[in-house]
């Protein structure tokens, strides 16, 4: 599949402004991709070419991000939340395959913490533990990340008073615990780059370790975004999922 010709671009009006979002209506299994921090609907170019044409795919850009509109709101998992609920009532998608990586994969975790039906859900280098922020809060690890995240979010337009909003540790409360993962019923696939630096390897073993029946796959060599490096890898994972669920 090609992002430019096989995918419609639609909106959504919520109440916090326009979300964006693409789509490729094909067959009745839908997979919904919600991206990371700083990032948009079109980091999912490379996997994308490679994923099973006959799925239904919606790529969400999240409020702030690539086309959709940036209000000058406290961004918080919450809301981010409701606007994937709009997109699956809109497309009446009801049991979708839910793929979220970094922020995106905290943002699709605690949709299904909160009860979400849904096929599967796939977490990639995930964002949201509360054992990762209690760790890493005022460790020049973490202050780094946020200085390159704030860099990297220049480069690509973001507005920065968008991902200070979304870095502030003020949503703690919606941190994920081990009995929130506990709360996950839905078939789970966790993937993960080994060499990841910036959210490690050892937090995956907390999310298999407490989401039930959940399956962890470590891609050697890949960092923090492997469905961009290593899309083809990721793509084979992601199809043998949704295929035998």
């Amino acid at each position: 599949m090609d992002y430019d010709k096989d995918f419609s671009k639609m909106t959504l009006d919520t109440e916090y402004g326009m979300a964006a979002y693409f789509a490729h209506r094909a067959g009745p299994k839908s997979l919904m991709l919600v991206h990371g921090l700083a990032a948009s609907s079109r980091s999912w170019h490379r996997l994308v070419s490679f994923l099973d044409p006959g799925l239904s795919i919606y790529m969400l850009d999240m409020l702030g991000h690539g086309d959709s509109d940036a209000p000058r709101i406290n961004y918080t998992v919450d809301i981010q939340i409701k606007v994937l609920e709009m997109l699956a009532e809109k497309e009446k998608v009801s049991k979708p395959f839910l793929f979220g990586h970094s922020y995106g994969g905290w943002v699709c975790a605690s949709y299904a913490v909160r009860g979400h039906p849904l096929s599967g859900l796939i977490l990639e280098d995930s964002a949201g533990l509360e054992n990762f922020f209690s760790e890493t809060r005022g460790t020049k690890d973490r202050e780094a990340y946020k200085a390159d995240i704030l860099s990297k979010a220049k480069l690509l337009t973001t507005h920065a008073y968008v991902i200070k909003s979304m870095l502030d540790d003020e949503f703690s409360e919606h941190q994920l615990s081990s009995d929130d993962l506990r709360k996950i019923t839905a078939p789970t696939l966790i993937i993960w780059g080994a060499e990841d630096s910036i959210i490690k390897p050892k937090f995956a073993d907390i999310f298999a370790s407490h989401i039930n029946g959940s399956r962890l796959r470590l891609i050697d060599g890949a960092r923090h975004t492997p469905h961009f490096t290593n899309a083809r890898e990721v793509s084979d994972m992601v199809n043998e999922f949704i295929k035998t669920h």
